[in-house]
This record gives C-alpha cells, structure tokens and sequence, in this order.
C-alpha cells in the first residue's frame, strides 16, 4: 500500500488531498477489513446498513427509480445489495463484441489510411516487391515474420535501446563500425536458430528460411486488424489510468463504456506488441459546500480522496472476464467499493454520513437522500485525471525508472460513439509515437535516444 498526501492547487478551492494505492483490488479489500476489525466504529456500521437499505430499496423497484442504472444496464441489473456483492462475473457479453467489433474495423481503417505501418517498414529494404507487401497480404494467415536487428559479425541480436546504433546513410553501425541489419529468425530442427538477412527478393528469402526450419512468427489469425509486424519499439509499454465517477453532486451514473473502453484498447495494444498495465482510480473530494468535511491533521477541511488498485499488471496474461467485469459492471463499482467507502473514511478519521440531514436531525429510512456514502462528495472530475492523479502514476514510474512508457487516461466514456473515439485515440497516439521515435533515429543517426528528454 503506498499513500500519498500532498497539497496542489486547484481549479477548485480544495488543496488538500490523498491517493492511496494498492497492487490489487484484494489487497485494497484487505485493508478495508483490517480497518474494519481494527478501528471497530459503530458510526460505519450504522452508515453502512443504511446504504444496504438504500440499494436494496432501489433494486427492489427499478421501474420507479431511475437510479437503477448506476447498478446496472439492459435489464442486467443485481436484483438486490447480496446479489451484486456475490457477483463476480462478466453478463454483458453481447454489448462487448457489439462495441469491439466496430472498433477492429476503425483501427485497421485507419491504421492503413494513415500508413503506419508502411511508413514504419525499412526503406531501404521493403519495396512494392519486398517483403513488406508480402506480410501485408498474407496477413489473415498469420505469416508476419519478426523482424530483429542482428549483427552476422557478433552473431547476436542488437537491442536498439540499450546500445547506441549509428546510421551512415542506408547502413546501421556498432560503435565499433560493425554493421547491423534486419533478419529474421529460423528455428531449425537441431534446436539451433539461424538468421536471414532481409534483402533482396521477399520471395526467395521466405523460400530459403522455409526450406532451413520454422520461420520466427507473430499471429494475426485472432484480430483482423493485425496486418502489421511487430517492429522493435521504442515505448514497448502502455499503462491505462481508469478513472470511476459516481458522487451525489456528479450526475454521471455509471462507467460501463469507460471500462469497455479500457478493456479493448488493452486487446488491440496487446495484440500490437505493446505490455499493458490498468490502474483503476476510484475516489472524490468534499468542498467548501458539501455538509460533511474530511480531515488533515487536526481540521476538518474540504478536499479529496483518491484510491487506487492495480486491475492488470504489465506482465499479467489478459483475463478478459475479470477485467471486464471489475470495469465495466456498475455493481462493482458503485455497490462493492462503496460498501468500503466508510472504512475508509474511518481510517483517515473523516466526517461519516450516518444517514443524517444537514441539521443533524436522524432520518427516516424511508428518506434515501442520505443513505449513499457517494451522496456527500463529489465523483472525479477531468482535472483530477491530470493533475494530481495523473502525475501520482508518472511520478512513481519515474522513481522506479520506467520512462520508456506511454501514459493514458480513460474517463466518462458516456456511449459507443464514445468508446470507438478513445480507442483510436490511444492506439493511433501510442503507434504515431512510435513512428515518430523510429524515423528520428534513422534520420538523426541516434538509435540510442535519452528517455530523458521524451518524460
């Protein structure tokens, strides 16, 4: 668990604040149970059997509650608070691949409308009879050779990132003046590989690695869009910031299209040959206005929250299931970790709502204005994803010295107009990038670039 305070300025008059993160949504669960078990606070338990009441009361009458949606759509919604506790599968299949579908074919419209790929390719090697075509066509059968730089010399692959690679016009030296090519990899049947220079004819240089052994390949045959080799990059890793909004001054009600949204840019990135991380982002502030106040150091002020838990890590396998459902089910969201709000609270010694109005006086049960933790503050906003959330995350990657990455946020996606739009944000973003980083090293002569210079 790492926790942050910190004061920043605001476009709002709240400075102070604190983001506390997790490396999984059970270690957050975790710490929300030993605070639980530990800070024993009647105040949470009464708070938090109302706010059980009040979703239940919605659930249980969804034709007259229109705040059904913040639990769930398309009539997917948990009948009661026991039922979206228990939840812990994926039920919206059928609008995932309707909004997934639609995205493949915009990002490989566009990915070859703006040429990525080609543009991307050796020049001096690829022509309209080289081996690029060749890929370009044959992509649905998955015949995308990997592309190394290899030095015959040493006998070994050359990492363009590690070690300084000098340009002299269409030729790529060592610094001790050795020459680096493209080659691909041929696994031949004693176990040993053998590389093959990417020059000349396509045709015959596929035919001579055929007859050595298996050809080193990356597959397409899962995603349609994936017509271009996974070329060495120099941002090999994309992390996405999820934000969750849900506030009693916030109207948004849910954020199912946000994590659709993070959900398959992760499968199209990953299938591009970039390593994903997902950060969720969860939290709010109190101002000046809000009846309940939260407390730094002895006062109790207006200010923010923020909690954070690692949903996928860089080197974790997709589980599309258990990401779908952690961002995109409102129930997970609005029932399972605002049900941890008031630990939370308690822990920091915040004001808790017991279910009382602005005067103190105790309310009817009947009365749902007060039975949300979520109702006494204000859900994330546009500029808490930069500043200071977004600087928290590229803070601690710079501390642990993690430049050679690409940072994205993902917040009130409000539809599937919406979802395609970010999508092709972020991929075209993470891919121009690339391209740009790749076409300085060739005409600058500096395969090496500082990091330094691109935080």
């Amino acid at each position: 668990m790492a926790l942050i305070t910190f004061g920043a300025p605001k476009p709002y008059n709240y400075t102070k604040y604190t983001i506390l993160g997790f490396p999984s949504w059970k270690a957050l669960t975790d710490f929300a149970q030993e605070v639980k078990e530990t800070r024993r606070n009647p105040q949470v338990d009464f708070a938090n059997a109302n706010f059980k009441i009040y979703v239940n009361r919605i659930l249980s009458n969804p034709s007259t509650r229109p705040e059904i949606s913040s639990y769930g759509l398309f009539g997917k919604a948990p009948k009661s608070y026991d039922e979206a506790m228990s939840r812990e599968t994926f039920l919206y299949y059928d609008e995932y691949k309707k909004a997934k579908e639609r995205v493949e074919k915009m990002v490989e419209a566009n990915l070859q409308k703006k040429s990525a790929a080609e543009v991307m390719k050796p020049k001096f090697v690829f022509n309209d009879k080289q081996i690029g075509e060749f890929i370009f066509d044959r992509a649905a059968m998955s015949l995308q050779p990997e592309i190394y730089y290899y030095s015959f010399v040493h006998k070994r692959e050359v990492d363009i990132i590690q070690e300084k690679v000098i340009q002299e016009g269409n030729v790529m030296l060592l610094s001790d003046g050795t020459v680096v090519v493209y080659a691909i990899k041929v696994e031949k049947d004693d176990g040993t590989a053998e590389y093959i220079e990417l020059k000349g004819d396509a045709e015959k240089i596929l035919a001579e690695a055929s007859s050595k052994g298996i050809i080193d390949c990356s597959s397409s045959n899962k995603k349609v869009y994936l017509y271009k080799e996974k070329k060495p990059k120099y941002y090999k890793s994309v992390k996405i910031i999820v934000g969750m909004t849900a506030g009693g001054f916030t109207s948004w009600k849910n954020d199912f299209y946000t994590g659709l949204t993070a959900c398959i840019v992760v499968d199209v990135l990953e299938s591009l040959g970039y390593s994903v991380q997902v950060e969720v982002v969860m939290g709010g502030g109190r101002c000046s206005g809000c009846y309940k106040k939260l407390k730094f150091g002895n006062n109790f002020m207006q200010g923010r929250r923020f909690f954070s838990f690692t949903a996928k890590s860089f080197n974790d396998a997709l589980d599309l299931d258990g990401l779908l459902y952690t961002l995109c089910d409102p129930s997970f969201h609005n029932v399972k970790f605002v049900s941890l709000l008031n630990y939370f609270f308690s822990f920091f010694g915040d004001q808790i709502d017991g279910n009382q109005g602005f005067n103190g006086q105790v309310l009817p049960l009947t009365d749902l204005r007060y039975g949300c933790p979520n109702s006494t503050w204000h859900g994330i906003e546009e500029s808490d994803m930069l500043n200071p959330i977004g600087t928290y995350f590229k803070w601690e990657d710079y501390k642990k010295g993690n430049k050679d990455m690409l940072l994205f946020s993902v917040h009130k996606v409000p539809d599937e107009d919406g979802v395609v739009a970010a999508i092709m944000d972020i991929v075209l973003t993470a891919e121009n990038q690339n391209l740009e980083i790749l076409k300085k090293m060739e005409s600058n002569a500096a395969f090496g670039i500082n990091t330094e210079n691109n935080d």
